[in-house]
């Protein structure tokens, strides 16, 4: 394979770098975080960083690599001579792969790379094998986003296995919390990969089901509710909306609008506005989502779908891209469609709108995709 190391001790680096290359493996070595940063572009296979270093540090090399398309699911593994378990589980909370500490041993080394190599690859290949099936999702961001949560999970797990008869309840609790945390954001990917497909399915093959309908108002209330102000900080939100009544479930329509207001919170500065307003326009029902965020180009919002982020470059972004398509999926299946326009006022922000035909009493719509699921 080809490897990078990034050592600051002449010394170390050369070491590494002769063991790696009696072992069959191309080596690329910096001397600095900066030159490591520069020298990723080169796409290697497995990354070995130091965690103290001057300039730039290997949690800042850790995070540069992690907004590089194509190596930030390349497995890396931190080198340090503090044994501290602090630094430990600060390294795997970062999304490290791996931490090995100095004097390491030829072994070390070798059992790290055959472990981490093994258990990204049979990710990838899984992952392949989707984007296979589903051509549109070629260019996601899958495996990074999949792995990501689990690397915390399974890094504290092992720090766990590995140190269970010393381990004191402060640091237990504090792993504890980083599995957790891990754990729920797998949670929330797979509900939203479960929905979308089920709403993908719907839209498809139509099924049988109930007359069902609900009330806008009461579903724009609902997702207020569910936005996570842990996770979408950002903007004021203010809703104000009328009795109406669409053709979709009460439970599916809050679960679009919240993905959208979430959108619109994460993307908003602190204390900006973001408001939610509902009404009836003659013989439809108007659902309009306004922020103060950096909007999107036309050209964007023609190609808004799964698995497509836009922004990646000037920040890293969480999640598979779905909020959009899951919302538009659900205004098509109440019989309406969504639109993506400036938002009022200008000069940034989007206006994302929810057009959807007025329920008669008795008016047919799909049946609710995951009703398991609750909002958001």
């Amino acid at each position: 394979m080809k490897i990078l190391i990034v050592e600051d001790q002449s010394d170390v680096r050369q070491t590494l770098k002769d063991l790696l290359e009696i072992n069959g493996h191309d080596v690329l070595a910096a001397e600095d975080g900066v030159i490591g940063v520069k020298l990723a572009a080169q796409d290697p296979d497995f990354i070995f960083c130091d965690m103290a270093m001057p300039n730039l540090d290997g949690p800042g090399v850790l995070a540069a690599i992690k907004q590089m398309p194509g190596v930030r699911e390349v497995p890396f593994v931190f080198l340090t001579a503090q044994a501290e378990r602090s630094d430990q589980r600060s390294g795997m909370g970062l999304g490290a792969d791996d931490y090995i500490t100095k004097p390491f041993t030829e072994r070390d080394i070798l059992d790290a790379i055959a472990a981490r190599t093994q258990r990204h690859r049979s990710v990838r290949e899984k992952i392949s094998e989707l984007t296979e099936r589903h051509r549109r999702e070629i260019h996601a961001l899958w495996s990074h986003e999949l792995l990501t949560p689990l690397n915390a999970v399974m890094g504290a797990l092992e720090l766990l296995d590995m140190e269970a008869d010393t381990i004191k309840p402060n640091e237990l609790k504090e792993m504890l919390a980083l599995i957790r945390e891990g754990a729920e954001r797998q949670e929330r990917l797979a509900r939203k990969l479960i929905r979308y497909f089920s709403l993908e399915q719907q839209l498809q093959v139509p099924p049988p089901g109930q007359l069902v309908c609900c009330r806008a108002d009461r579903a724009i209330n609902a997702a207020a509710t569910s936005v996570d102000r842990k996770n979408d900080p950002g903007g004021q939100l203010t809703l104000a909306a009328e009795p109406g009544k669409v053709a979709i479930d009460e439970e599916s329509l809050a679960f679009a609008i919240g993905e959208v207001v979430s959108n619109a919170m994460k993307f908003s500065a602190p204390g900006a506005s973001v408001t939610v307003n509902g009404a009836i326009c003659g013989e439809r029902y108007r659902i309009e989502i306004n922020d103060k965020g950096p909007g999107m180009t036309v050209e964007q919002r023609a190609r808004i779908g799964a698995f497509m982020q836009f922004g990646r470059k000037e920040g890293e972004q969480q999640g598979l891209g779905l909020g959009l398509a899951i919302a538009r999926a659900t205004a098509q299946l109440a019989g309406g469609f969504l639109r993506l326009d400036d938002a009022p006022g200008g000069p940034s922000g989007l206006s994302v709108i929810f057009d959807l035909p007025i329920s008669n009493v008795g008016q047919t719509s799909r049946v609710n995709p995951t009703s398991h699921d609750a909002p958001g």
